[in-house]
Order: C-alpha cells, then sequence, then structure tokens
C-alpha cells in the first residue's frame, strides 16, 4: 500500500480505542523529534484511526501540519476492529533480552545518546557496566573473569590477584568497594541469565559464612545485600555458622534454609577454595542447585599470599 501524506486535522481518532496511551506521548513524540515520523498511522477509508493513536497525539504535540498515513480501505468493517486489536496486542507478545538490551544501551551511553529520553530505565547503565574500570581503578586490581576448577568444585571469578598493589584486607575494609562489588556481581548475572531469568528461575543470594568479624561490616554481606536489593532477588544473611577457623577441613552449619531452589553462592576471595566447598556441600544436601562466584582469585603464588597469612594484590 503506498504511504501518502494525511493533514492531521483531517485525521479523526476512533472514539471507541480501548488502548490508555496518554503516558506513551511524550516519549513517541521525542522518538519523532529525533528520528522522524517513520510509522505511518494506519486508517479506514474516512480516515478513522486504525493504528496510530498514540503518534497521532504525538503529532498534535509537535504542532505537526500532516502526517503519513496508509489506508486500510481494503479491510471490511470487521477486519478493521479486529486488526485494531490485534496490532496492539500482539505487540504485548514480544520481551526484552535484558542482557542485550543493556548491552545497547551502554553502547548509545558513550555516545552521550539519552534514551531515557524514550521511556528506556537506563540508570543501571553507569554503574554496572562501568563498575569493572571502578574497580580496577580504586581496588589495583585486574578484571580477569574466568571459570575454573578447584578439586571437586567450578567457581566463577572476577579478578586476579597480582605481585603489587593495594592489599585485600585493605580493599574489604571500605564500604564503598562493596558498592563496586555489587555491581560487578549484578552485570555478570545480568548478562548470565538476564533479570527476568533470576526473577523466573527461583533464585537467591547467599555468602559464606564469617569466620572473623560475627557482627558489624561485612565485606561480602555487603556486597550481597546490595547486589539483591538492586536484582531484587532474596538475600539470606548469615545463613552460616562457623563452628571453627580453620583453613583447612573447616567446618559449618546451616542456619537458614533458603526457600529457593537455586542458590548464588557468593565469597569476596577464593584462595583454597576450602570455605567454599563446605558450604556448598550443605546446600546441596538441602537439595539446591548452587552457583559458585568469587570476586577475586588469590592464587597461592609468588606475589599472591604471603607466609604471614595476609593477601596482596
Amino acid at each position: 500500500m503506498d504511504v501518502k501524506n494525511f493533514p492531521v486535522a483531517d485525521i479523526r481518532p476512533y472514539e471507541k480505542n480501548p488502548r490508555k496511551n496518554d503516558n506513551a506521548v511524550d516519549a513517541v513524540a521525542n522518538s519523532i523529534r529525533t528520528f522522524g515520523f517513520k510509522v505511518p498511522i494506519v486508517i479506514d477509508a474516512d480516515n478513522v484511526i486504525v493504528c496510530g493513536h498514540t503518534r497521532y497525539k504525538a503529532a498534535l504535540k509537535l504542532g505537526l501540519d500532516s502526517v503519513p498515513c496508509v489506508v486500510a480501505d481494503d479491510l471490511s468493517p470487521e477486519k478493521i476492529k479486529a486488526f485494531r486489536l490485534a496490532d496492539n496486542k500482539v505487540a504485548e507478545i514480544a520481551s526484552w533480552d535484558d542482557a542485550f538490551l543493556l548491552d545497547e544501551l551502554h553502547d548509545l551511553d558513550l555516545f552521550d545518546f539519552d534514551m531515557a529520553d524514550f521511556a528506556f530505565d537506563t540508570s543501571k547503565i553507569g554503574s554496572w557496566q562501568k563498575s569493572w574500570a571502578r574497580a580496577e581503578k580504586y581496588c589495583d586490581i585486574k578484571k580477569h573473569i574466568q571459570c575454573f576448577s578447584m578439586g571437586n568444585i567450578i567457581v566463577t571469578s572476577f579478578y586476579k590477584v597480582g605481585k603489587r598493589g593495594i592489599p585485600i584486607n585493605e580493599i574489604k575494609e571500605k564500604p564503598s568497594n562493596a558498592e563496586i562489588f555489587a555491581d560487578n556481581l549484578c552485570d555478570y548475572l545480568h548478562h548470565l541469565a538476564g533479570v527476568e531469568g533470576l526473577l523466573k528461575g527461583d533464585w537467591c543470594l547467599c555468602t559464606t559464612p564469617r569466620r572473623r568479624n560475627k557482627d558489624g561490616f561485612h565485606f561480602s554481606t555487603a556486597i550481597c545485600e546490595s547486589a539483591a536489593a538492586k536484582l531484587c532477588i532474596p538475600f539470606y544473611k548469615d545463613a552460616f555458622s562457623a563452628k571453627n577457623r580453620n583453613r583447612i577441613n573447616p567446618e559449618f552449619t546451616m542456619l537458614i534454609n533458603p526457600v529457593q531452589s537455586n542458590v548464588i553462592l557468593y565469597d569476596d576471595i577464593v584462595s583454597t577454595g576450602e570455605t567454599l566447598r563446605a558450604t556448598r556441600q550443605l546446600l546441596l544436601d538441602a537439595g539446591h542447585v548452587v552457583l559458585l562466584v568469587v570476586g577475586i582469585k588469590n592464587q597461592a603464588v609468588k606475589g599472591g599470599m604471603r607466609d604471614d597469612g595476609g593477601q596482596t594484590t
């Protein structure tokens, strides 16, 4: 069908249009202003709108004299009525791939393209995706996402220690650093499953038990609390308790059994993997699926661990 320009004054909205679209008018007007009127309005033989009421209202808001239209004069009145409903309904079926969407929004943000003008939530772009560079800058560690085995467990880590840098204990003492690591975790899980995937997949967050500092600030807990709030999934604080402070063959008990079937078990740093291994086993014994994620991989190599137990980055 041909696309023809019609005076806006000659077009009439359908009186019984069931679609409430006032909240979308500003975003559509911004789209037309930025990209032009690329999607024509569909009208019937009497110039009554079939599809495109929001674009019509946006045209009025922008003060346009004419708009491109397609005349659906090949459809019967019954099909016009059905098409009007079907066109709006089928648009509700499609959904976003959250990971790809965030990538696209991030790419556009680099070019100072504010997609919030078109009703996109861009609040997560600055913190989640940029958290990797912030961690490298403020914590003096290098991004190195890898999946590796430690005996009978598979762990995903985000950073690895180097021969020089800020001591890990110093990194863990600053609450502001917990926010950076929380955004790392959010961004990783977002790309792994998407927020919708996490919500529909019955997931929750837990962290390994405290072996020191039974009360007060705990780096892993702070990270998980922040990440869980941003992802809108439950976090079970202090779900596990340490019976001893042993690095080898530690003993833990489960104080809270998560309701969710799938558990993301997070630790801020892994060295021997004993804590993760023992905590994971408690969750497995309780019937959970467990995903192991670690902020920093501390390899027992020169510069990675000192004989006095101190850890460096």
